[in-house]
């Protein structure tokens, strides 16, 4: 056990965020905490970093813990090249190799027989045997991966202060890769990845085997890597086994069998209070009332279950059929600023289809899904809908509200046919309730944006839905509750999201936007994924051929046999030097540090090779001192 929670209780001023929580973290855990937004989720995580002092109860760590926090938005203020903050994580390792460099210089310009030679080499020997053990000369090799697997490559010569917030969030996470502490804790390190970076950001998590806590609203993420979940809940939080499909399962087991208790209980109470009040009276049967009011008195009566909150209710209904493509793209170009985006697109969806439109970051899926919904007419006999069609346009911006507006009068000014109790009961089906309905849109939370954004397009006889990353800001169970309104629509569908679990449960086409061009794949997302995986492909080779910077022998030795084997302990050494030359190199390819089961072969190779040459030296050194 690394942590433990113990007896723990939270307040800000007369409010309980939780009470009596206990709970442990065992090295090599894997733990997702998920609950409802403003359940106590980043509150908790302050508590176990020490950040928030509990009120009650305690945190207890093992000596010597070290952790490594990755809060949600964090400004990462440092004036070093991003390049250079990264390789400051193994400033040891480096310092390591210039010694190293040194003593070899040093050992060049002395002689070979002396006592002064003998003790360099002897040191020389010691901080490769250390430069081995802590790969140090793989340190720039770590770096450069954990760059281009994030996606952070192009970044690297750039200053970590003039990055955006969302680049120096993931500077800071890659920098929290790198130093590998015991207890990793990350807080929504998720959010905005494109599908690649996710997936190289799950293999790199797992192939670590690190202890990890971790907030995430991406399901997908929570199944691939955690092996237990915290619910924080009604003040409390509660620990499940198992990934989080396994712990909803768990969790409508428990409630169900809590509710069934505590019927059961209320059944017998009820049974023994009739009983009572109708025999208490009576000569003949007063004791056995008594004895029945005692067995009342003593039961430990249970709390009756708390049901979770509400989530909100989406539904998207229409009342006519489009034709058979309510949508074709036809030879569509598009780019900005000189940078081409799409080239000659084409796409035709059918009437019925949920199609996902995913690429990386920056490929131009919220540019293209933007200008399908602006039915500019430059694009006419380029964007065509069918017959019928009628369109909802969901911005993840939002920048449809207004921000001057009531919640209601946003609703209602576009919605003038319908009644304000149909607007409240609308607003109050998305859980914008009579407490919500008066504020001003611009004091939403991003979550009441995202709600009252939806229940716009609710309100309207949309056939043909296009959706840029409806999930964003949405709590789990508001994704879930969009999720399962999309699967029920019977409508045409087409969407941007990362969230790679509501795009593997509501798709049926996945939209491939990548080198300018759309390619279609039928399927969810996990057949997408399984037709892009490629074959692993051999190694390449690297002839480039390295000086040995090792010292031959100067002298021929007396004996025959010492010299022959001394050559061929050297011709060895070289044979082994050319080797780890060859395998740093591949490690600096970008097809094996975009792979990190190759890296992990390659870097296990270097290892044996090393292990060899520091061996080869010391016979070497033996024989030539002798």
């Amino acid at each position: 056990m690394i942590l433990q929670i113990k007896s723990a209780e939270f307040r800000y001023g007369d409010v309980t965020i939780f009470k009596n929580v206990n709970l442990d973290i065992n090295e090599g855990d894997s733990i997702g905490l998920v609950g409802a937004n403003g359940a106590g989720k980043s509150t908790l995580l302050g508590c176990v970093t020490g950040e928030l002092q509990l009120f009650d109860g305690e945190v207890l760590r093992k000596n010597g813990l070290t952790m490594g926090y990755l809060k949600q938005n964090c400004d990462f203020v440092s004036t070093n090249t991003l390049f250079d903050e990264m390789m400051s994580v193994f400033a040891y390792q480096t310092q390591l190799i210039e010694q190293i460099k040194l003593i070899s210089e040093q050992m060049s310009a002395c002689n070979f027989d002396s006592s002064e030679y003998k003790a360099l080499a002897d040191k020389y020997n010691r901080l490769t045997v250390e430069a081995d053990v802590t790969e140090a000369y793989q340190s720039e090799v770590k770096v450069k991966t954990v760059l281009n697997g994030m996606g952070m490559t192009e970044f690297s010569d750039r200053v970590v202060s003039t990055l955006s917030g969302g680049e120096k969030t993931k500077a800071a996470l890659c920098k929290l890769l790198l130093q590998r502490p015991e207890l990793m804790i990350l807080d929504e390190p998720t959010n905005h990845l494109d599908y690649k970076t996710l997936d190289w950001l799950e293999t790199f998590l797992t192939d670590a085997k690190s202890t990890l806590l971790v907030v995430s609203h991406d399901r997908y993420f929570l199944d691939k890597l955690c092996t237990s979940i915290w619910d924080v809940q009604h003040q409390a939080v509660i620990a499940y086994k198992g990934n989080y499909s396994k712990y909803k399962v768990l969790k409508a087991e428990r409630q169900e069998n809590e509710r069934r208790t505590y019927d059961k209980q209320q059944r017998e109470i009820e049974k023994l209070t009739d009983y009572i009040q109708r025999n208490k009276v009576r000569a003949s049967t007063a004791d056995m009332a008594k004895s029945r009011e005692k067995t009342l008195n003593k039961m430990d009566r249970l709390d009756a279950p708390k049901n979770d909150e509400r989530p909100p209710r989406f539904s998207f209904e229409y009342t006519t059929e489009p034709s058979e493509f309510p949508l074709t793209i036809q030879r569509l170009t598009l780019g900005y600023d000189g940078k081409q985006l799409l080239r000659d697109g084409q796409m035709q969806i059918r009437r019925g289809q949920k199609v996902a439109l995913l690429g990386l970051n920056g490929v131009g899926k919220s540019t293209l899904i933007k200008r399908i919904a602006s039915c500019n007419p430059q694009d006419i006999g380029k964007i065509v809908f069918g017959k019928n069609v009628r369109m909802g346009y969901y911005d993840q911006e939002n920048v449809n509200l207004q921000s001057d507006l009531r919640v209601i009068d946003q609703l209602w000014f576009d919605n003038t046919r319908m009644s304000q109790t149909e607007v409240r009961s609308m607003l109050a089906q998305v859980t914008l309730g009579a407490d919500d309905v008066y504020k001003l849109v611009r004091d939403l939370s991003g979550g009441e944006r995202a709600k009252l954004g939806l229940a716009m397009i609710m309100a309207k006889d949309c056939n043909l839905l296009l959706l840029d990353e409806p999930t964003n800001h949405l709590d789990l169970p508001s994704r879930e509750a969009l999720e399962e309104a999309l699967k029920a629509y019977t409508g045409t569908l087409l969407y941007v999201s990362h969230d790679r679990y509501f795009v593997n449960s509501i798709s049926n086409v996945i939209a491939e936007l990548a080198d300018c061009n759309l390619t279609l794949y039928e399927g969810n997302y996990d057949d997408f994924i399984n037709r892009k995986k490629a074959p692993v492909e051999p190694l390449k080779p690297v002839t480039k051929t390295v000086q040995s910077t090792y010292r031959n022998a100067k002298q021929r030795a007396e004996e025959v046999n010492r010299s022959k084997k001394l050559k061929e302990l050297e011709a060895r050494i070289t044979q082994l030097e050319k080797e780890v030359e060859q395998l740093n190199e591949q490690m600096t390819l970008p097809e094996i540090t975009s792979d990190y089961t190759k890296l992990s072969q390659v870097m296990e190779r270097l290892k044996v090779v090393n292990a060899e040459l520091e061996q080869t030296l010391a016979e070497w050194e033996s024989l030539a001192y002798n």
